[in-house]
């Protein structure tokens, strides 16, 4: 089986009271090799994902630097005229990124 192609690693979130994403803690891929972790925010998840980039939920191993336990894609859907960041297949009207770890 090949490997799946992504851009980055969404390891996990922090929202607000609503439930909406505020920060975002992702890796970038460089070829092998991923970059430390960083924060971003909401609307530069979104523009990420817009622009094209495949990004993939996740969890570093352990003592691992580039191994990664890899999970579902995340995903922008418009949902009542607004932007709603998704894991997997699923429809939702507010952000749903339920197996993605809150911090």
């Amino acid at each position: 089986m090949a490997k799946k192609k992504f851009d980055a690693i969404l390891a996990a979130v922090r929202v607000d009271e609503d439930g909406q994403v505020q920060l975002a803690r992702i890796f970038e891929r460089y070829g092998v090799v991923f970059s430390d972790h960083f924060l971003v925010d909401r609307d530069d998840l979104i523009k990420r994902i817009k622009g094209g980039q495949k990004i993939q939920t996740g969890k570093r191993q352990y003592k691992m630097g580039s191994v990664f336990d890899i999970g579902e894609d995340v995903r922008v859907i418009s949902s009542k005229g607004k932007e709603v960041l998704v894991v997997g297949s699923g429809e939702a009207e507010k952000d749903h990124l339920q197996s993605v770890p809150r911090f």
